[in-house]
């Protein structure tokens, strides 16, 4: 008898949604299956790897580009490792997107590979939605698309807005897909049992929105030019309180054009390494893991946004070092 299929469930959304804290929230949860997650940045280099907490879990970073056009073949590459039936056989898989990615070209990379399909099973697609950020992007058809393909919409940071603001929001997710089912939460906090465990993904309304998905043709997609993203990085620890006093300066002169910050830090007299989240001029930084005895202690911090300088940043952040530098990256 053939062995069951792997279900697997695609997070998406757009850059600072919170797809990373869900993906860390239902591992958590999930402790006792064996999970992959494949993880997707749009810069050269990656920081999710080190934000996601896999402990055991086996986890594949894709970096330099979009799984949805640039290194699609790479989704193939990993998902393909993933199921190899020679090794650890998996509960399930998490495909976490990049924040630019248009979720029609990753659904086509499934349904076009009999082989894949004949191992793994798609589950549903989530979607998460920044409450409070979403309104100024909904014009952004790559925001459209990650909202109309949903089968699960997850409304989050929904204590960053009043009531009236959210009711709006949920309308204009309504108008863009009438049909998924829609969660309100914050720190994407879901219960695993509403997002996991059920098939919810429909080919007929996926075709529905994207007819030509089965052709065989690659479905084009291309990305905003304007967008950049660049990696900051140092090898001795910063001083804590001059990189607050800086990276608020930095929203407070760039909010508008920082789209998405996130690294992690090493801080000066910290056992523990720290995770740093920003969208627009909303910054969070919350401890994580101890760094290991004899463990290089980085950091890390990736901008995208618009119309960004990168040498001034890189200088700035330099400056934040809280001792001299034994080689920089």
């Amino acid at each position: 008898m053939a062995a069951a299929r792997i279900p697997v469930t695609l997070i998406s959304g757009f850059l600072g949604a919170g797809k990373t804290t869900l993906v860390n929230h239902l591992l958590g949860e999930r402790t006792r299956e064996r999970i992959g997650v494949i993880v997707n940045e749009f810069g050269e280099v990656g920081v999710d790897g080190e934000l996601i907490l896999a402990d055991e879990n086996p986890l594949i970073e894709i970096t330099n580009g979009c799984v949805c056009c640039t290194v699609r073949k790479d989704l193939s590459v990993a998902v393909n490792a993933m199921l190899d039936p020679s090794g650890d056989r998996l509960d399930r898989l998490i495909i976490e997107t990049s924040g630019l990615a248009d979720p029609a070209p990753v659904l086509q990379t499934f349904l076009a590979d009999p082989d894949m399909l004949r191992r793994a099973e798609l589950e549903s697609v989530i979607t998460l939605v920044d409450a409070k950020h979403v309104s100024r992007h909904l014009d952004d058809p790559i925001v459209r698309e990650q909202i109309a393909f949903a089968d699960v919409i997850v409304l989050n940071k929904v204590d960053a807005v009043d009531r009236e603001v959210l009711d709006g929001v949920s309308q204009d997710v309504r108008k863009l897909n009438p049909t998924a089912a829609v969660v309100e939460t914050n720190h994407s906090k879901v219960a695993s049992s509403k997002l996991l465990g059920t098939r919810r993904f429909s080919l007929p309304n996926t075709l529905a929105l994207e007819p030509g998905l089965l052709d065989g043709d690659e479905h084009v997609h291309q990305h905003d030019d304007t967008i950049q993203s660049f990696c900051l990085a140092a090898d001795a620890p910063l001083d804590g309180t001059r990189f607050n006093r800086w990276i608020n300066r930095v929203v407070q002169a760039s909010g508008n054009s920082i789209m998405r910050t996130k690294g992690v830090l090493a801080l000066q007299g910290e056992a523990r390494r720290y995770h740093f989240h920003s969208v627009h001029m909303l910054l969070d930084c919350t401890p994580g893991s101890r760094w290991n005895s004899g463990e290089r202690r980085h950091s890390k911090l990736v901008f995208i946004g618009r119309s960004l300088d990168f040498e001034t940043l890189r200088k700035e952040f330099l400056d934040c070092v809280a001792s001299p530098l034994p080689s920089l990256i």
